[in-house]
């Protein structure tokens, strides 16, 4: 009995414990999410289902229970014209939908219980929304809330109705819209995807299924890749990292970020092996204890090469730089969110923020990253400035100063939000 007793006391330590922290978080916050497709890509909703108290009220809620049951009507069992319009547009969330569950998380917020709970202990902490930190909590929820939906939205229109996304040479989705094939296949996931609903659904569930559905149907999961990012390959280097003296090193880190190739044989563009070139020179001078490369799944399309991945072991077979001395960023797809990936990682493993690391690169795409193009781009795409970038001590570098709001998760960017 004794023995048992302690058992069961361990168990209960090892469920109240709270859990790591993970590359998406910032340090010191531990989140209450896994690290799936959908709570990388919709963080909002599965806050809703980690959180007791959000996942009992939302059930409960009078108006939320029709709303779901209305939406559950509108998916056609059978044919439907025209389709695959009609079966995909089923799904979709209208301005009707988003302005009463808007008034429905109002209303909720101002228990003071349900407030703490999500946007004092969660929602605030985690960056995840800091696009809109600065509002009241109210609007902070709704802000959030009409973030997700359109984000939910924006996976339906590009990868189940075959609308252009923002970048269509590598983003767009796989199938042909003008094939006699894809009515069906829309009409096959829809009828799935309405099966799966249960009694004790919350209203959004089927939606969000339906979307991770098309992501999956799609083969452009990469947003849940290389998790959890600080174990597996990073785990050597997150150890050396807590144990570095920092006061050695005029930089924290050197930021590398991928140049992509078209050639579907090459593991890099050709770009990369001179930014590679450059940073291990910089690191074996001691500038900096650590290189961390940036790069995802991205060139050619729909490859399965990872530039993060590839530059790594560039810098360890050609260039002589210890393994345990490279961190992985897998996820960026464009410049904008090599900084923006970096700048979380950054935060994540402890390497110190209060100074600038050094971006290094070619000379022609350090003028890119310093430039004012850049920083519209930016908030362009992603809605907030990840750091501040200045100028470097040469041609070849710029100095980036991470900030928390690069925390922030687009969701109109399924495939690295």
């Amino acid at each position: 009995m004794r023995c048992l007793s302690w058992v069961v006391v361990l168990f209960a330590a090892l469920i109240a414990a709270p859990p790591s922290a993970r590359a998406q978080d910032p340090r010191g916050y531990n989140s209450v999410l896994d690290e799936s497709l959908e709570a990388r890509v919709f963080p909002l909703f599965s806050y809703f289902l980690a959180l007791p108290a959000w996942q009992e009220s939302l059930a409960a809620d009078p108006a939320l229970q029709r709303l779901a049951l209305e939406r559950a009507a509108r998916v056609p069992a059978e044919a439907c014209t025209a389709a695959p319009q009609c079966i995909t547009d089923a799904w979709v969330w209208t301005d009707e939908d988003i302005k009463l569950v808007d008034l429905r998380l109002r209303s909720l917020v101002k228990q003071s219980n349900l407030a703490d709970a999500l946007i004092k202990q969660h929602m605030r902490p985690s960056a995840r929304f800091a696009r809109h930190e600065a509002v009241n909590d109210a609007d902070l929820l709704s802000a959030a809330w009409q973030d997700a939906a359109r984000g939910n939205n924006r996976v339906i229109a590009v990868y189940g109705q075959g609308k252009a996304p923002m970048y269509p040479k590598i983003d767009s989705m796989i199938f042909d819209t003008t094939s006699a094939e894809f009515p069906n296949l829309m009409r096959v996931h829809s009828v799935a995807t309405a099966s799966l609903t249960q009694a004790t659904d919350i209203f959004f569930q089927p939606a969000v299924r339906f979307a991770a559905g098309l992501l999956m149907m799609n083969e452009r999961t990469e947003a849940a890749a290389f998790r959890p990012l600080l174990e597996g390959v990073n785990a050597a280097t997150v150890k050396e990292i807590s144990n570095t003296n920092w006061a050695r090193y005029a930089y924290p880190a050197i930021l590398v970020f991928g140049h992509g190739p078209e050639d579907p044989q090459s593991g890099t563009g050709p770009l990369a092996h001179v930014r590679l070139r450059l940073a291990a020179q910089m690191f074996v001078r001691g500038l900096a204890p650590f290189v961390i490369v940036s790069g995802g799944n991205v060139h050619p399309n729909r490859t399965k090469s990872n530039e993060s991945v590839e530059m790594k072991r560039l810098l360890v077979e050609l260039h002589n730089i210890p393994s345990n001395r490279i961190l992985i960023e897998p996820h960026a797809r464009h410049t904008t969110t090599n900084l923006r990936n970096s700048a979380r990682l950054l935060f994540a493993t402890g390497v110190p923020t209060d100074r600038p690391s050094l971006i290094v690169s070619d000379h022609l795409t350090i003028q890119y990253i310093k430039s004012n193009v850049l920083f519209d781009r930016n908030m362009r795409e992603m809605g907030v400035q990840p750091g501040r970038v200045e100028a470097g001590p040469d041609k070849f570098t710029a100095l980036f100063t991470p900030d928390r709001t690069a925390f922030y998760v687009e969701v109109t960017d399924p495939l690295d939000p």
